[in-house]
């Protein structure tokens, strides 16, 4: 790149040029993004890091938010291009013509807008005054080599500090002396601090400085262009007000303003309509109204004025649409058509990429579509017009990509006479046109880029119709071009479409041109599948063609090559007839045909006879197959595959006579096998359907292959079979509506195991329920391995999987119970024999489950010749409806049988469960015991249930009672949890075993009280008979009580002891209050009551007493009447009396 660069366009970018010449198409200086021509002189990059450096960061990695700027590498020798001499009149001036071909290239690549001198130089440099003098050197040597063009210059100091004049006041002198000595403005010099970390930062500032520079270059020459306006007349300079609004629509692009830039360029085409065409001229207006309509669209689209845009270009093709020019070139109407659409269709598509919305409606594809069609329509009218054209005697089209103007006539250049000077050259011209059109130019290598560019639109955009239209249409340029191959592989793309869609018109005729390419390119196996395709009826084509291709099918299996395809060319027939006979003469495998995504004449349905088959019985197959063919049509074997291929070798038919095909007419062939053992349980589909063509005596063999059960192309009717009954009269036989069973399932022997169940059909919740089993063997021989599965049906709700738990006896002690017995083994019976198996079940909820047994075994049975072990199975299936069997309720009370809610700290009290049988069926209650929680305990050692072996019937209810005793070290004030009640029970009318039903115990509230009473007196007196009462009075807490103490009179005691008294108890001590009774009445006599009250004084004391001595104090006690002698009923009264507890 540091090598001389002059200001030429480069050689590469010439070659392209001139290889890729269009004459109807944009030169590449057109079509290139238009931005500020930048020159860099003094970066070394070859040598120097630190150039290097600056030169990737200005040139290489742009994005798209930095300025709009092209960079050049000039080297210290390059030389502008030279200017014309300065017009002084334009009176006698006459254009030869509108746009100059080099003027946009000049501007693009030669004159830049600005220079930018680089050097290395630092402030401080040692040799300030030397390098100084020769920079000022290199200046004035750079503006003797711009001579009289206005290209700006800039000075930017590449230097290794950060220092700049601002900061720096001996820097700031340098730098104006500098500026003096260059004789360069101020806002011409610049600073580079080389930093690898901020330098891209540096880079942006200082091009955006740069720019501003280079812009105002380009709006002084704007600004000449409009003087010369001043000097142009209407009559003669028509041409020049078109160009000199060209000039500065091009001019506003370089400057980056495209505002202004469109509307000159709408003005200059303005400009362009008025003048007035011939056909001599038409051309060149044509070409140039290509690249202002060109702008103008580029323009629209990036201002994001995409509907500007498309109307611009529906304009632009109105107004020349109608202009065809000579009828000798029409062809070049149309091409330029073609370019117009396809240029558009280029910049519509750029417009997306940069982020434009396009729909389904409006996108580039339908202008490549167009652009494709104008393409087609050239070379039709370039081979009409051109058919008798000789080849040219002279080259009158030499230097046709190089002339000064654009459009313009090669043997006429520069011709400003609107009508030809020369007749008979004229002439000549046309015909080496004609002939360059005709024998030069590939139009196929045109029209199909065109096609796949829309076609991957309207892919993009979601038209799958139009896409395959364009395809065939590609697939037709393609075969016009001898490029059969590809011609098929588009075709069999588009030909399934329309075989899904059953577009049988569509298919016709797309068929008849892809056969063509399968004999062009002797595809044997696309031949054979297409030719059978052709026979059938779906295709609407005639009796004669479709004879035509069944002769060159048996042709082929003859081994003879086929005739040729009408309408084949000659030298196609050459080389096809050629490869064929190679082909035929070295093919020794069998061609597989796929029919599955074809429609051909020989429909196939392969189908089981029903769904299910036993083990021990044969398989039955039925293949159905309609030849639509006009005449008949031999197989020579014809076989089905299934999944399972040990049955490949028994679905086989071979024999000639069963395989003839009538015309017309359903031909079935019944196939049947005996299933493997080993695929019980398991579903046997149809893989496929093969049939093999072949004749005597021939090398080649023909496999049809269908997969599935057939053609689903074919089969099409059984899929559309109508819902109502009536319209299969319309159908002419069973193959339009059978539907074929694809898949069997193979079932186990029919069982000759008898099995009964034996169960209650409601079960108890949390009982474990016996299910009875009895098996009874009627085979003819001994049943083996037998196997027994129990539990939940798979089909079960989740919910109901864990609240069923199965087992046999020997697990019910198992901690690990799940709702299923897996494959339970009870050995094997004889003939005749019987045996049982009990299962349990227990139900955790109460709600209906469905229970399936499965009783699995083996028997010796014969197949095929051997003896083999058959597996059967016997299912069965119980429904059990649970319920719940009693309901609990527990009640806590005092010794004195009252509902109690609180409890003192060392308080006995009663604990007392109801259970209430609401089973349908008597249950046992066989034991029941407390599990309490630590603070409590239960009172008695030898306490029992009392509801032990209770029976109990629905209704019934069963009251069971324990006396616990709460801890002194229960916390206060708090609500206490007393643990579980744990019952044992079981149903009453079998052995099933117990099981245990945990109920929570109720939550009582603990008191905390400092004073506590105990009474003693006897369990029962005698009338006149003293009678011993003692009050201890015990102090809990941790003050000193201060007591009143109250004995109320009694109507029935006379009594002897204190009535009032005060008390004083210390903290953990007691006193014992006594009194002798004196009963009076007989039976059960209310005692005296005892008031007791704390005093105020005494701290941490409730002020009354009565509510714990109304609830722990006996309130009567039994007094027997006097016995008058020795009476034996009394004393025997008595006796028993004394047994009773204190109420």
């Amino acid at each position: 790149m540091h090598g001389q660069i002059n200001i030429n366009i480069p050689a590469a970018v010439i070659d392209n040029m001139e290889d890729e010449f269009d004459p109807y198409g944009l030169p590449p200086e057109v079509t290139t993004p238009p931005h500020a021509l930048i020159g860099m002189m003094g970066l070394n990059i070859t040598e120097k890091a630190t150039h290097k450096a600056v030169w990737e960061a200005f040139a290489l990695n742009r994005r798209t938010d930095r300025t709009p700027l092209h960079f050049r590498l000039f080297s210290n020798d390059f030389q502008m291009p030279p200017m014309k001499p300065k017009r002084q009149s334009y009176e006698w001036y006459v254009p030869k013509g509108i746009l100059k071909s080099n003027w946009i290239s000049k501007y693009l690549y030669h004159v830049p807008a600005l220079v930018v001198l680089f050097y290395d130089l630092d402030w401080n440099d040692t040799s300030w005054t030397d390098k100084k003098n020769d920079l000022a050197t290199r200046v004035h040597t750079l503006k003797s080599v711009l001579g009289s063009r206005n290209s700006r210059v800039a000075l930017v100091l590449i230097q290794s500090g950060i220092s700049v004049p601002g900061e720096d006041t001996g820097a700031a002198e340098k730098a104006a002396t500098l500026c003096t000595a260059c004789d360069l403005p101020a806002k011409h010099l610049f600073v580079l601090p080389h930093s690898d970390a901020h330098l891209l930062g540096y880079t942006v500032r200082l091009e955006n400085a740069l720019s501003e520079i280079a812009w105002t270059f380009y709006l002084g020459e704007t600004k000449g262009v409009r003087a010369h306006r001043d000097f142009l007349n209407k009559t003669t300079h028509t041409l020049l007000f078109v160009r000199h609004q060209f000039k500065l629509g091009f001019l506003n692009e370089l400057r980056n303003d495209s505002q202004a830039a469109i509307k000159h360029y709408a003005q200059c085409y303005h400009l362009l309509l008025d003048l007035r065409s011939t056909d001599t001229n038409l051309h060149e207006i044509r070409i140039v109204a290509a690249v202002v309509n060109y702008k103008i669209c580029r323009l629209d689209f990036a201002l994001n004025l995409p509907r500007d845009a498309i109307s611009q270009f529906r304009r632009h093709i109105d107004l020349f649409r109608q202009r065809t020019g000579p009828k000798e070139l029409i062809f070049e109407h149309y091409a330029w058509l073609s370019k117009q659409y396809q240029i558009f269709g280029d910049v519509f598509e750029e417009a997306v990429r940069g982020g434009l919305p396009a729909v389904q409606t409006q996108h580039p594809g339908f202008y490549y579509q167009q652009a494709a069609q104008y393409a087609v329509l050239r070379r039709k009218t370039a081979l009409q017009v051109c058919k008798d054209v000789s080849a040219p005697v002279s080259d009158l089209l030499e230097g046709w990509s190089k002339l000064e103007f654009y459009g313009q006539r090669p043997w006429r250049p520069g011709k400003r006479s609107l009508e030809p000077p020369e007749q008979q050259r004229e002439a000549e011209g046309i015909m080496e046109v004609q002939y360059h059109e005709v024998k030069e130019v590939n139009h196929s290598n045109t029209i199909i880029p065109l096609f796949s560019s829309a076609i991957s639109q309207f892919k993009k955009y979601r038209c799958p119709r139009i896409k395959r239209h364009l395809m065939v249409q590609m697939a037709e340029e393609y075969h016009q071009a001898n490029d059969s191959s590809k011609a098929l592989t588009l075709l069999n793309h588009v030909m399934w479409d329309y075989r899904s869609e059953k577009w049988w018109s569509l298919l016709s005729s797309v068929s008849a041109l892809a056969l063509q390419c399968a004999y062009n390119t002797a595809a044997i196996t696309e031949y054979f599948g297409l030719a059978l395709e052709f026979m059938g009826t779906k295709l609407m084509r005639s009796e004669e063609d479709k004879k035509r291709v069944h002769d060159n099918l048996l042709k082929l299996l003859n081994g003879q090559s086929p005739d040729p395809e009408p309408g084949t060319p000659p030298e196609v027939v050459t080389v096809a007839t050629e490869a064929w006979s190679v082909l035929l003469g070295s093919q020794v495998s069998p061609v597989t045909v796929d029919m599955t995504t074809l429609v051909p004449c020989l429909e196939v349905r392969a189908s089981f006879t029903q769904s299910q088959f036993h083990v021990d019985q044969e398989v039955g197959v039925i293949v159905m197959i309609r030849n639509s063919y006009q005449s008949a049509i031999s197989l020579s074997a014809l076989s089905v595959t299934t999944n399972s291929p040990s049955y490949s070798d028994r679905l086989l038919e071979t024999q000639p006579e069963k395989l003839i095909l009538s015309p017309g007419k359903v031909t079935e062939i019944h196939l049947t096998f005996l299933p493997l053992v080993e695929d019980v349980g398991k579903k046997v589909k149809v893989t496929g359907v093969r049939a093999q063509m072949d004749v005597p005596n021939s090398s080649l063999v023909v496999s049809l292959q269908w997969s599935g059960p057939g053609n689903e192309g074919v089969t099409m009717h059984a899929a559309n079979t109508p819902a109502f009954p009536e319209f299969s009269l319309l159908y002419k036989d069973k193959f339009d509506i059978s539907l074929p069973i694809a898949e069997t399932e193979i079932l186990p022997r029919q069982p000759r195991l008898t099995v009964q169940i034996e169960h209650d059909n409601t079960a108890l919740v949390w009982e474990w329920l016996p299910v009875k089993v009895f098996l009874k063997n009627i085979e003819e021989s001994l049943a083996s391995d037998i196997s027994l599965s129990f539990g939940l049906d798979p089909s079960s709700h989740i919910n109901l999987e864990l609240a069923t738990q199965v087992c046999t006896s020997s697990g019910l002690l198992s901690d690990k119970i799940g709702s299923q017995v897996s494959s339970f083994s009870n050995g094997e019976l004889g003939v005749g024999e019987e045996s049982a198996v009990t299962f349990y079940v227990k139900s955790l909820t109460a709600s209906e489950r469905v229970l399936t047994l499965k009783v699995e075994y083996t028997v010796p049975v014969l197949s095929g010749g051997s003896l083999v072990h058959c597996p059967c199975v016997c299912e069965k299936s119980i429904h059990i409806q649970a319920r719940i069997p009693f309901q609990v309720t527990v009640e806590t009370q005092s010794l004195k049988f009252e509902k109690l809610a609180r409890v003192a700290a060392g308080e006995s009290f009663l604990v007392v469960p109801k259970i209430k049988c609401i089973s349908h069926v008597p249950i046992t209650l066989t034991n029941s015991s407390l599990a309490l929680a630590n603070e409590v305990n239960q009172v008695g050692t030898e306490a029992k249930s009392q509801v032990m072996n209770t029976v109990l019937s629905e209704g019934e209810i069963g009251v069971d009672c324990f006396c616990v005793l709460l801890s002194k070290k229960a916390t206060p004030n708090s609500a206490l949890t007393l643990g579980q009640y744990v019952l044992y029970w079981k149903r009453s009318d079998n052995d099933s075993p117990a099981v245990s039903v945990s109920v929570g115990l109720p939550s009582l509230m603990v008191e905390h009280w400092g004073v506590w009473v105990d009474c003693e007196i006897a369990p029962q007196g005698t009338v006149r008979t003293p009678l011993a009462l003692a009050y201890i009075i015990s102090n809990h807490g941790v003050h000193t009580a201060e007591l009143a103490l109250n004995m109320q009179v009694s109507d029935a005691f006379m009594y002897a002891g204190h009535k009032e008294v005060r008390l004083r108890v210390l903290p953990g001590c007691s006193e014992q209050v006594t009194y002798t009774l004196y009963p009076l009445l007989a039976g059960n006599v209310h005692l005296p009551k005892l008031t007791l009250s704390v005093e105020s004084h005494s701290p941490g004391q409730p002020t009354s007493l009565d509510a714990l001595l109304a609830r722990i104090l006996p309130t009567h006690v039994y007094i027997m009447p006097q016995a008058k002698g020795n009476d034996p009923a009394v004393a025997s009264l008595s006796t028993r009396v004394t047994t009773m507890v204190v109420s």
